[in-house]
């Protein structure tokens, strides 16, 4: 599955949101796991498409652990050197949302339809980032649905959330250019005037 393939299917997703939004469904969509079984819905018939079964060939695996170890506790925005030190490379495995196997791999991070907060983009993008290589495409998605009005001031707070929360795991992993890293990030805000996409595309 290709990067393009990957927008076609976000595209999709935010589409449908949008739709169900309209229909006044807005209160139905409870969970981050709205979007995931989407996700694991349309990747699995882009996969049927092509002829494979993506079963039994394990393309699509959901909750895939992580090679790197985490102490969440220790996470702590403020103190960048204090998380480097205790947070990482001790711990527990984390788990990525979603990994496909395939040329290219893929690691997946989805955050929605609440708000969501700097610390956790910040370790989601600190779990796409670290110690898996620059080979993987690293996707980070969020589709918020939590406001009702298309209000730029909401825009602008998840862009800096997104932002700071990018810094912050740019400091601790030591990268200096997040352009090589592959990472993109598909985020949108679903307001009761439509979808509007605000980062969408390679980081």
């Amino acid at each position: 599955m290709k990067v393009a393939e990957i927008e076609r299917i976000m595209d999709n997703i935010l589409a449908r949101t949008e739709q169900m939004i309209r229909e006044g469904k807005r209160e139905s969509i409870l969970n981050e796991q709205f979007f995931h079984h989407q996700f694991s819905s349309l990747a699995t018939r882009h996969y049927v498409d092509q002829k494979v079964d993506p079963y039994k060939e394990l393309i699509i695996i959901p909750d895939h652990p992580t090679k790197a170890l985490y102490s969440w506790k220790e996470f702590n925005l403020n103190r960048p050197k204090t998380t480097q030190k205790n947070a990482l490379d001790s711990g527990h495995p984390g788990k990525f949302d979603f990994v496909i196997r395939d040329d290219p791999r893929i690691h997946m991070e989805w955050k929605g339809p609440a708000l969501y907060t700097t610390r956790e983009v910040a370790q989601d993008l600190t779990k796409l980032l670290m110690l898996e290589g620059r080979k993987p495409v690293k996707i980070f998605a969020a589709i918020i649905t939590s406001a009702t009005e298309g209000d730029q001031r909401h825009i602008h707070e998840l862009t800096t959330r997104f932002y700071q929360a990018l810094e912050f795991a740019q400091v601790i992993l030591e990268i200096d250019d997040i352009h090589r890293t592959n990472l993109h990030a598909y985020i949108a805000t679903v307001p009761d005037s439509g979808a509007e996409k605000f980062i969408w595309g390679k980081v």
